[in-house]
């Protein structure tokens, strides 16, 4: 059973939230007042074109302006009818039909059509851009009639509802964006020249509408009157604030209502103001050691018996309060809220095994590994204070940690290239379901890049498989559990730490829950009179 509940805390700031403003002449929920809110963040946004955006902060947008089949709401992450009211399965388990519910309007006032699913999730895949890469399980999507559409996969996927919350399979106007030179076609990877356009102006059916965005410096959006929902702000202003410290400078002078990109260093000055309450949460991101499992590469960290000593002699009490408030602990490479997800038990460290470890393995008098670090940082915990913890905590054992720090572009392309021998490395999935964690697992994504096959590892390679088609939540509960303790003791990984998520909000903003997928539900922000 998924631990949803854990995964995301919820700050309720007021007993009740006031009803939704009066109703606009098209049938949407208006704002009853002209509130704008502001928020403050160091975004990664590189584009609004849904088919191309694969950035962390690339939902708080799309969930604001675009809508999908399915979405998650809240702070779980269980797939919900959204432009669907309900989807069927054929007996073969591959082919998805999804009924459209009745008068969903784009910003433009278009109707969403079974036609506009098609061309969205096509264009997404035919692009090619680093979104599709959710869209490679699709063997072809059709439009049964204007209110149904029928995707149809090339093998089983129990994650397939999961991807298709994510901007890869938001759905776009499709007479605006073939407008602007957008097509679905084969080619469009070469052919489609919509991304321009809708840099500058959205086309979906959410609850804002894009009227400005230049990049590293601010966006604005404004309420949809053709959106089918709740609207409390009629403005949405998000301004670009590298720095946390001006961040929340910003937000004690009332010049913004949320800061986003706070780290654990600036909670004590967020607590002592009067003005500025604070929020964590803890996310889907896991910061984790990489052990080359290549005897070329990694020399002794390629020794199974020594992964295993640095496993037990990391202090992992230690990395959860650098990480701060929220933080959490996982057994291996499934994160809480995942299904099955399993935590480190307390006091799982133990220097004495850990030596014992190392004299079987022949290295009791220890030896010199440098561990390669990015000058970098995971909600606010830089990468370089990580790596002296682990300098420090491996020092029990007689390991010597010289640590080599570099720019994140040239430590992710080594780590991509499996030419680290010790690496401190960052994690979070694309989607939210344990199929995206079997990026872990010998001979697959992470696994490749630590150079570790899947000879000898046959129960873990079964239960993955058996756990991607799985869609018994129990069953695949157990798979996971059983893969968690394998992995736990034979994998070339130290796991150390799930991040929480810490940010900053006025004590006058209401409505403010966390999701790690899309982070704010920005329609139901709402200023308190």
């Amino acid at each position: 059973m998924r631990k949803i509940s854990l995964l995301a805390v919820v700050l309720t700031l007021s007993l009740f939230l006031f009803a939704c403003g009066k109703q606009s002449e098209t049938g949407g929920s208006s704002s009853s007042e002209g509130d704008t809110i502001v928020v403050g963040i160091a975004s990664d946004w590189k584009t609004m074109d849904p088919a191309r955006a694969y950035e962390v902060y690339a939902n708080l947008y799309f969930y604001a302006t675009y809508e999908n089949l399915y979405m998650v709401e809240g702070s779980e992450f269980t797939p919900k009818p959204a432009l669907a009211t309900e989807h069927t399965i054929d007996d073969s388990g591959l082919v998805y039909t999804f009924t459209l519910d009745e008068g969903r309007k784009f910003s433009s006032g278009n109707d969403v059509t079974a036609d506009d699913v098609v061309f969205s999730i096509n264009r997404t895949m035919n692009i090619k851009d680093n979104a599709s890469a959710l869209t490679e399980g699709i063997e072809k999507v059709e439009a049964e009639d204007d209110k149904h559409v029928v995707i149809t996969l090339k093998e089983k996927d129990s994650s397939f509802l999961s991807k298709i919350t994510s901007n890869a399979f938001a759905i776009v106007d499709s007479e605006v964006v073939k407008e602007e030179g957008g097509t679905d076609a084969e080619d469009a990877s070469t052919t489609d020249e919509a991304t321009a356009s809708l840099d500058s102006a959205s086309a979906g059916s959410g609850p804002y509408v894009l009227k400005k965005w230049t990049e590293n410096t601010e966006m604005v959006l404004e309420e949809n009157p053709h959106y089918n929902g709740t609207v409390h702000a009629s403005q949405i202003i998000i301004k670009e604030m590298p720095d946390p410290n001006t961040q929340i400078q910003a937000l004690e002078n009332g010049e913004i209502d949320v800061a986003l990109s706070v780290g654990p260093d600036q909670v004590d000055s967020i607590k002592s103001s009067d003005n500025a309450e604070v929020v964590s949460a803890p996310t889907s991101t896991m910061s984790f050691l990489l052990m080359n499992n290549s005897d070329e590469i990694g020399k002794e960290m390629s020794d199974p018996l020594v992964q295993q000593a640095v496993r037990y002699a990391l202090d992992y009490e230690g990395f959860q309060h650098l990480a701060g408030e929220g933080a959490l602990l996982p057994l291996s490479f499934v994160q809480d809220g995942f299904v099955g997800s399993k935590s480190r038990a307390e006091n799982y460290q133990d220097i004495e095994k850990a030596k014992d470890l190392m004299k079987e393995a022949g290295y009791e008098d220890g030896f010199t590994v440098p561990l390669t670090t990015a000058t970098f940082d995971s909600e606010g915990l830089s990468w370089t204070t990580i790596a002296e913890k682990v300098k420090e905590d491996l020092a029990e054992i007689n390991i010597d940690v010289e640590i080599e720090t570099g720019e994140i572009g040239v430590v992710i392309e080594d780590y991509r290239s499996g030419n680290n021998p010790f690496l401190v490395m960052h994690w979070s999935p694309d989607y939210f379901d344990i199929n995206n964690q079997l990026a872990f697992v010998p001979d697959n994504i992470v696994g490749t890049r630590a150079n570790w096959e899947s000879t000898g590892h046959d129960e873990l390679i079964s239960l993955a498989e058996q756990v991607q088609e799985e869609t018994d939540e129990l069953k695949r509960a157990e798979m996971s559990g059983e893969m968690q303790e394998l992995m736990a003791e034979n994998s070339p990984y130290g796991f150390l730490i799930q991040h929480p998520k810490t940010f900053a909000i006025s004590a006058e903003l209401e409505g403010v829950t966390y999701n790690d997928l899309f982070k704010l539900p920005l329609n139901e922000l709402k200023l308190s009179n």
